[in-house]
């Protein structure tokens, strides 16, 4: 797994330091400003509705689906045809509703910031809108290349984008302000999806504007249901988060987002690879009807998260102050932004391991057809999650709603632990040609 993961790894060891020079830059330019809380504000909503409306219910569901068909590349043409048709059009109309109603989004999403913050950031929220339908068509095709063994340029794809968000604000800034932030946006989106053909053409994956549903993608339809409640969860849960975090103080937005983007290289460096590569495994098992080696399988990847991410938190608990300062502390970010962000590192470090078990538990649920089961749980999580915030952000401030995002993880992984024993339980007890590749349903609950 980690072998086939390798360029997973790669893509991201190249993607994250230049990730992190982006937001050093931004922290340069702009620090730990009202004007950088518009930008955070205006760049997450697009992000959330294409996550929720568009790639959220399919990316779950895309490669279970598309392994089925590895082997048809007529099928598996049609389907990727009729997906990214869908996603266009879909995105368009969304976008232009997000564009009509872009103050109140704005309002909405951070009820605390004063009123010149809320209307610089629905002007950068209008100029990043096209990443709404880039996106969502950039996930359709990981979803392709990643049915068919191909991992590498969907990752390198982040790499492109933080590139151009590099230049574009180092270029413009001094003309346009927190403007060619957005601008770098919007162009950084177009990249990635452009990457992304020579590698389909590679694999005889074409794309042809198809509209009429076909068997298979009405069944892919039916599993996104499920799909949809559960990636709810995370962009509403962050949109919370950030709501709550503008009624404490101007910049605990920012550094809480500086905080987040310290978590995310070595969540994307351990636990992204091992769960990408598992859900191709697991769906070819699952359609084969071998649910013992899916159930081991599962146990081996967790053991292996596990051994991976424990020990990386713990030193990154004790060296959070430090690594914050290296990465953040320079410009127009000073020594009492990197304290406000170091407090948030450790409280989401705290929390590496379990949202590694909860990420890969939830993609052994996609891969067995099972996308309810995750999504009820997540509904929880999403209560949890406010009364969480509520209570600790109280007690300590910015970083108890980071602290919250831990121990909504911590939750979440002893659930779907339970409950994905149990439906693996169900599976194997299931009489001979009891079809178990028939459970396509979302209603399919353990």
């Amino acid at each position: 797994m980690l072998r086939r993961g390798l360029p997973i790894i790669l893509a991201t060891l190249l993607s994250r330091p230049l990730g992190y020079v982006r937001v050093a830059i931004q922290a340069w330019l702009f620090g730990a400003s009202a004007a950088m809380d518009a930008f955070v504000l205006a760049f997450s909503v697009p992000s959330m509705l294409q996550v929720v409306l568009l790639t959220g219910p399919l990316s779950g569901v895309l490669v279970p689906t598309l392994t089925a068909y590895r082997q048809d590349r007529a099928a598996f043409n049609r389907l990727f045809s009729c997906l990214m048709t869908w996603c266009l059009l879909a995105g368009m109309g969304i976008a232009g509703l997000a564009a009509w109603g872009a103050p109140w989004l704005m309002r909405l999403a951070g009820p605390g910031l004063a009123t010149d913050t809320h209307v610089i950031a629905a002007v950068l929220f209008q100029l990043m809108l096209p990443m709404l339908v880039l996106q969502a068509l950039l996930s359709v095709c990981k979803g392709a290349l990643n049915a068919v063994e191909h991992y590498g340029a969907p990752e390198y794809a982040g790499a492109v984008f933080n590139l151009v968000m590099i230049a574009m604000p180092l270029a413009l800034a001094s003309r346009y302000g927190i403007v060619s932030l957005a601008l770098g946006a919007a162009l950084g989106a177009l990249l990635q999806l452009l990457l992304q053909w020579p590698f389909l053409t590679r694999h005889a994956i074409v794309y042809r504007p198809r509209l009429r549903l076909d068997t298979e993608v009405r069944g892919l339809f039916r599993l996104a249901q499920g799909a949809f409640l559960s990636t709810v969860v995370a962009p509403l849960n962050a949109l919370i988060d950030r709501a709550l975090a503008s009624l404490l103080f101007p910049g605990a937005i920012a550094a809480l987002n500086y905080a987040f983007l310290l978590f995310m290289l070595p969540a994307s460096l351990c636990v992204v690879p091992l769960s990408t590569v598992l859900l191709t495994d697991l769906a070819t098992l699952y359609h084969q009807g071998d649910m013992a080696q899916v159930r081991r399988r599962t146990r081996s990847a967790l053991g292996l998260l596990l051994l991976l991410t424990l020990p990386i938190a713990l030193v990154g608990v004790w060296l959070a102050e430090p690594l914050t300062r290296l990465v953040y502390e320079y410009g127009r970010f000073h020594a009492a932004d990197t304290q406000l962000t170091a407090q948030a590192v450790r409280a989401y470090l705290l929390g590496l391991p379990l949202y590694g078990a909860s990420h890969l538990l939830q993609r052994c649920f996609y891969a067995t057809h099972d996308t309810m089961t995750p999504a009820l749980v997540s509904v929880g999580a999403l209560v949890l999650n406010i009364v969480s915030d509520v209570v600790l952000m109280r007690w300590y401030s910015h970083w108890g709603i980071a602290l919250a995002t831990t121990v909504v993880l911590g939750a979440t992984t002893v659930a779907l632990a339970l409950l994905f024993q149990r439906r693996c339980t169900q599976l194997e007890q299931r009489p001979a040609g009891g079809g178990i590749a028939g459970l396509d349903g979302p209603g399919e609950v353990a």
